[in-house]
């Protein structure tokens, strides 16, 4: 049974997406565009009939899809119609092969980009299905808790980066096992080129060697990724400019403020009878990570990629800010990696039920804000 588990569970997927699906918008609620900025729209999508979210400001997807008309930015109202300019456009690898499979044409780029994530889920599950192997309940849980994810279903939902991201580093992860280090290093810089904190997955991926004769060699393998970032984020510098205001520095803070201020919050408003899900799920969300992060602590692994790349993006937790905490999808996707690698690495004892449950306390709101 648990074999035809995988088959239903891509089946539910399915038709989850399509259930977003319009005939007169196609897949663009999925962007998540907010009449909020409706002025300030770029004019190749005036004309468009795209799902707009009504007295919403919409979410990050739209800026990114803006980005794909427009990738090589060139065009002078970039500036005008993206939240944060410099910081949307450094993220380029997306929305550049959406604009490359809608051949210029605006209405198909939106529909590739729209469904780029959804790709990306059936993508990660065969790699991941593979990886955990088993026909057992135990390895389905494994591969369920990853893709079911409140990382991984909200950036379908929201047409976001992390998804995309997620595939490249485990394309990385896979090479690097297989002792491919070329292959390996040209994932993790499309990863980068998709979400910059790649990077924190390359250095993670490279700590495995102890001996100080492997160091230049492991060095070399973490910064060769990053130059294709940074020669994008210099050309994104000269067509947009930015300040460290929109570079994403906004989403760290002191260790541990941003939890224990959106604890605090969180406890208030139920307290008052405010049971909006950004409250009690976020508290029950804060808790599936803490035990996700103890769990890959409590029993170190520094052979294991993913164990060393759960560990590195474990402390994103401790210094994300309250910002991100405040709607803890956003948490739950920045810690995404941590949760593939606490799903891959569980042990299999008569405890992993249980924790299983509480580390992917997600789930059901994941799937439900999909709805």
């Amino acid at each position: 049974m648990s074999r035809h588990a995988y088959w239903i569970s891509a089946f539910l997927f399915g038709a989850l997406v399509l259930a977003k699906f319009s005939p007169h918008t196609g897949f663009t609620s999925l962007i998540r565009f907010g009449d909020t900025w409706q002025s300030h729209r770029h004019s190749a999508l005036q004309s468009l009939p795209i799902a707009v979210i009504s007295g919403a400001n919409g979410y990050d997807g739209q800026f990114y899809a803006t980005v794909a008309l427009d990738p090589l930015l060139r065009g002078a109202e970039l500036k005008q119609v993206l939240d944060a300019p410099a910081y949307r456009a450094r993220r380029i690898l997306a929305p550049a092969t959406a604009a490359l499979l809608g051949l210029g044409r605006p209405w198909w780029t939106l529909q590739a980009y729209a469904l780029l994530n959804v790709v990306c889920w059936f993508a990660v599950g065969w790699m991941l299905r593979r990886a955990i192997g088993g026909q057992d309940w135990i390895a389905f849980a494994r591969w369920a808790g990853c893709m079911f994810s409140m990382g991984v279903l909200d950036s379908v939902r929201q047409s976001l980066v992390d998804l995309p991201a997620l595939l490249l580093l485990i394309l990385a992860v896979e090479s690097h096992e297989r002792s491919r280090p070329l292959r390996s290093t040209f994932w993790l810089a499309l990863g980068n080129l998709t979400k910059e904190i790649t990077v924190l997955g390359a250095i993670a991926l490279h700590a495995d060697e102890t001996s100080r004769a492997r160091w230049p060699r492991n060095i070399a393998l973490v910064l060769l990724p990053t130059l294709p970032l940074l020669a994008w984020s210099f050309y994104v510098q000269q067509q947009l400019g930015g300040t460290a205001a929109s570079s994403g520095l906004g989403n760290f803070s002191w260790p541990l403020q941003g939890l224990l201020t959106q604890v605090k919050y969180s406890l208030r408003e139920l307290s008052y009878g405010n049971f909006d899900g950004r409250y009690s799920f976020g508290l029950l969300a804060m808790l599936g990570l803490a035990t996700q992060l103890v769990m890959l602590w409590r029993t170190p692994n520094l052979p294991s990629a993913w164990w060393r790349i759960g560990a590195a993006y474990s402390v994103l937790l401790v210094f994300l800010s309250f910002w991100v905490w405040s709607g803890y999808w956003a948490a739950c996707r920045a810690l995404l990696p941590m949760t593939i690698a606490f799903n891959l690495l569980l042990p299999a004892n008569r405890r992993f039920w249980p924790i299983w449950i509480v580390g992917n306390l997600t789930l059901i709101h994941a799937v439900w804000r999909f709805l």
